[in-house]
């Protein structure tokens, strides 16, 4: 049973940091610290994510067992064998603020360790305000949190996470190793409007920029294409590419695993349009370098973004000169993107 001081210090907490209707992030604490290169090299050698390596550091270094977090969390002690062996997996929120509890971080260690999900807390959410309330007067006792809560008309932290899905392993753990340091550098979420993880950054495209589409050459072209005297500047960079790398169109959607049909509609239909997973296996059947991809897809009007998971890495394997559309699609539904072709 907390007390009444408790709760009125926890009004008066809230009513100094919780801030409605703001059009602005407005994380609590200080700023989290940047990910360091011995983390990443830890990364690396364990094959475990940031925040799992971080979280079993401070366990370590606060001489607290499994068991025990376990325990005080009110969480399956599965969670850290999770953690262990399946570097992809993300706990819900409430299950890192659980474990931040059971290991009575304050809030600057809980920012840190969070922020390496992507998570922080925000004065705009009145429970992560609460949250950042308890943390900051050491309330490190998970009923007594969720008393608090319940004051407030909020839903009780607790841990409800599925371990029945097995793990999932790649067979080559160095590439997958290698795509998670480049999709760390670009790739960037978008905001969402519900909880949890937030951030304003704004996309951009990946690679060198497409060639420019104000030529006079394509002016005219464009012009003539509207006056139905010439075919699509797609279908015209298409096939003017598969005639520069010496390859027939047949060769060429083979190689992209594509069916037949596909190119007769960008031969004779001038306003048919692909789409961008097409487009995509295309430039891989051409190997395509990066700067002809981004044109490609440019006259079809698309672009690789670094909001889009599946366009970070397709950019890696360009980067590094991988035409394997297989392989690509093996890592693609590894990493629950959609895959390329048809």
């Amino acid at each position: 049973m907390i007390s009444p001081e408790l709760l009125e210090q926890a009004e008066d907490y809230f009513k100094q940091k919780f801030i409605e209707n703001y059009p602005l992030e407005m994380p609590l604490g200080a700023k989290p610290l940047p990910i360091t290169d011995a983390e990443r090299a830890k990364t690396l050698e364990t094959r475990r994510s940031y925040f799992a390596n971080m979280l079993f550091d401070f366990m370590k270094r606060k001489n607290r067992s499994e068991a025990d977090v376990a325990a005080k969390a009110h969480a399956d002690i599965a969670i850290f064998s999770r953690l262990r062996d399946d570097k992809r997996f993300i706990p819900k929120e409430r299950t890192v603020w659980s474990l931040v509890i059971a290991l009575e971080l304050n809030l600057d260690e809980a920012n840190t360790l969070m922020h390496r999900l992507r998570y922080y807390l925000d004065a705009k959410v009145r429970d992560e305000v609460l949250l950042a309330f308890c943390l900051e007067n050491r309330v490190f006792d998970i009923d007594s949190v969720n008393e608090i809560f319940a004051h407030y008309g909020l839903e009780p932290i607790e841990v409800h996470e599925d371990f029945s899905t097995p793990v999932q392993k790649f067979r080559d753990e160095d590439l997958t190793a290698r795509l998670d340091l480049y999709l760390e550098q670009n790739f960037r979420e978008m905001p969402t409007n519900t909880g949890g993880a937030k951030f304003s950054i704004s996309a951009h495209s990946l690679g060198e920029p497409a060639e420019s589409a104000k030529t006079f050459d394509v002016i005219i072209r464009g012009l003539k294409d509207k006056l139905g005297l010439a075919g699509s500047l797609f279908s015209d960079y298409l096939f003017k590419l598969i005639r520069r790398k010496n390859l027939t169109e047949v060769e060429t959607y083979k190689r992209a695993n594509l069916d037949r049909r596909v190119f007769s509609k960008i031969r004779n239909e001038r306003n048919y349009m692909p789409a961008k997973k097409t487009v995509l296996a295309i430039a891989f059947a051409l190997k395509l370098d990066f700067k002809e991809t981004n044109t490609l897809l440019a006259r079809a009007g698309y672009f690789l973004s670094s909001a889009r998971k599946e366009d970070v890495i397709a950019a890696y394997f360009l980067e590094n000169q991988i035409y394997d559309n297989f392989l690509l699609n093996e890592v693609l539904d590894y990493y629950n993107c959609p895959l390329i072709g048809d």
